[in-house]
């Protein structure tokens, strides 16, 4: 069986848990009798506290200390209403920082557009010859033929001047180099 904490039981016994968590505990106190003395231990504790706290002398004023308090936490948060906090000024770019900024986002788009890999062509008399990312192609009256290389890492490519294409490239499974020559005349 499993014991009510002893948090749970103080508050039990103070009368602090709310209506379900009490309920649940009163039932679990009909069956448990080691919780049972530990709830009337903390009730018997909490009693003795509440009879010392009586005889206490009376002149212990204790709505005018929460007066006090009170008035306390009102000037407290009149004084806070009066101060303005401190703002520093907000760092501003300059207008030559966003030149330079503008530059130089400038040349690297430029740079980055500059080294990326156009597609290559060779044109002879409406066959056209082209590198795609699978292979070389070889485009004649609307019919195409596709040489295609099976590596993983891309294949590397040679146009001539004459309408040829070649490429090369290691083929993955028998680690031999293959070649690709085609030739439109």
């Amino acid at each position: 069986m499993k014991h009510v904490h002893e948090t749970d039981l103080a508050l039990y016994a103070g009368g602090d848990l709310p209506l379900w968590r009490r309920l649940l505990i009163s039932l679990h106190l009909k069956r448990c009798t080691d919780c049972r003395r530990e709830a009337e231990y903390f009730r018997a504790e909490r009693d003795f506290v509440t009879d010392a706290a009586i005889e206490l002398p009376r002149e212990l004023a204790w709505n005018d200390l929460a007066g006090e308090m009170r008035a306390n936490i009102q000037l407290g948060l009149e004084a806070g209403e009066c101060v303005t906090p401190v703002r520093r000024p907000e760092p501003k770019l300059g207008w030559r920082a966003a030149v330079a900024l503008t530059s130089a986002t400038l040349v690297i788009v430029s740079g980055w557009l500059w080294l990326l890999p156009h597609p290559s062509t060779a044109k002879v008399e409406g066959v056209v010859l082209s590198a795609t990312a699978d292979g070389i192609e070889l485009l004649d009256a609307g019919n195409t033929l596709t040489l295609k290389h099976t590596s993983a890492e891309p294949a590397i490519l040679s146009v001539s001047v004459e309408g040829g294409m070649s490429e090369h490239y290691v083929d993955d499974e028998t680690g031999m180099v293959t070649i690709n020559n085609v030739y439109v005349q």
